[in-house]
């Protein structure tokens, strides 16, 4: 079976603009995200890609369209780091819109979560540390996340990648529309991801509302910051990049992820990178 990748159903799309679709990645809130190949350009390589069908309900204010179309553009042209899935293009008018991004060969942290458990605390900082230089280019290119959890991190052996940039489409994700906003995010997951699946706010309507998290299952080495990254004063939280420094003043997180990450992880993400050199090659998928 190929990793992470399920054969498309009667009722999923074949085409989305440029991209022809050969598998089902996953599915998401704003719409499922599709494997895709696109054209040659320039006579190099057919490009793959990871295309979100959007849901149109979701797109039907214009300025909206325009604020997404904007963000999009600004991580593809501002934005050169290694923690991010940069976007490619999209297709935000049509009555089938789509936004196409880098594809990352890897699983998401909710599954290698769901399936090995917390890691240690010293990989729980320096993962903390790599989505923290993410965030921080983000916002330097004027862009917030929006949407920062689990689902949205995909991990290889070379370095964890946030995805799904500037596709936040929920009301609430338009209200927190601030850096500070994905810092708080970023608490939460990291709280998530050192616990074992505790939300830090279970229960809460309005959680960057709370002063007192609950970290039950978090290091205590870890509360401090985590306290800093939740505080429900904006402006008493960290910046990303303060907050990178902070986690991981080694640097750590430069390296590759293959030497911290848990090495029980490391056969999951080798299975993926068969898959990438499967793609590179001339046979695209074995279905």
């Amino acid at each position: 079976m190929t990793p992470g990748i399920a054969r498309l159903g009667t009722d999923d799309p074949r085409q989305l603009g440029p991209y022809r679709l050969r598998g089902l990645l996953g599915h998401g809130t704003a719409g499922p995200v599709y494997l895709g190949r696109g054209a040659a350009r320039h006579g190099g390589r057919r490009r793959t890609a990871a295309v979100r069908a959007l849901r149109p309900e979701l797109l039907r204010d214009r300025q909206l369209r325009a604020r997404l179309r904007h963000d999009l553009e600004a991580v593809r042209t501002r934005t050169a780091g290694p923690y991010l899935a940069r976007p490619l293009d999209c297709e935000l008018d049509s009555d089938r819109p789509w936004a196409a991004a880098e594809f990352v060969p890897g699983p998401s942290l909710a599954h290698l979560l769901g399936r090995y458990g917390p890691p240690p605390e010293a990989v729980v900082r320096v993962l903390g540390a790599a989505l923290a230089h993410a965030l921080a280019e983000l916002h330097a290119a004027g862009v917030v996340h929006g949407a920062l959890r689990p689902t949205a991190v995909l991990v290889t052996a070379d370095r964890p990648r946030v995805a799904d940039c500037a596709l936040a489409l929920d009301p609430l994700a338009e209200e927190r529309g601030r850096p500070a906003d994905d810092v708080f995010d970023l608490g939460v997951l990291l709280a998530l991801t050192a616990s074992g699946g505790h939300h830090p706010f279970a229960g809460s309507l309005l959680p960057s509302a709370r002063e007192d998290p609950d970290l039950t299952g978090v290091p205590s080495a870890l509360h401090p910051v985590l306290l800093g990254c939740l505080h429900k004063v904006p402006g008493h939280r960290p910046a990303a990049d303060a907050l990178a420094a902070w986690l991981d003043p080694a640097g750590t997180a430069w390296r590759p992820a293959r030497e911290w990450l848990p090495q029980d992880w490391l056969p999951a993400l080798g299975a993926w990178a068969a898959l990438a050199r499967e793609l590179g090659g001339r046979r695209f998928l074995p279905w």
